[in-house]
């Protein structure tokens, strides 16, 4: 039985790996469902924001933007099909948010990761 999609990340590469250009087109595409505070910084939506995906820039797509503002979801879908850039389904929301976590320390990144049995 297949999962329902809870989210999906849009990457900034094609299906070549090539990276997709202008590198800031995450934060333009994010700005379809953002708002802009008086003060003019931009507040992105919980259900659309850039991220960094195994270290390109990307968008994190959650589910609730397309039950909640269909016309948002397909144009958004709808820009990734026709620049062919990758989409990933069912990725683990953890490790897409991951990107945007700094470390604390150096020992941070040098800490193995430890997978539970």
């Amino acid at each position: 039985m297949k999962k329902p999609v809870n989210n999906w990340i849009i990457v900034g590469t094609h299906h070549d790996d090539k990276a997709f250009r202008p590198s800031d087109w995450a934060g333009r595409i994010c700005e379809l469902d953002c708002v802009v505070q008086p003060s003019g910084i931009v507040q992105y939506s919980e259900d659309l924001r850039p991220i960094r995906y195994n270290g390109h820039a990307a968008v994190y797509v959650d589910s609730d933007l397309r039950a909640g503002r269909t016309k948002v979801w397909e144009e958004v879908m709808a820009f990734a099909k026709l620049h062919q850039l990758k989409v990933v389904e069912y990725a683990d929301p953890v490790t897409a948010f991951h990107g945007m976590l700094k470390p604390k320390t150096e020992q941070y990144l040098q800490d193995p990761i430890q997978i539970a049995a």
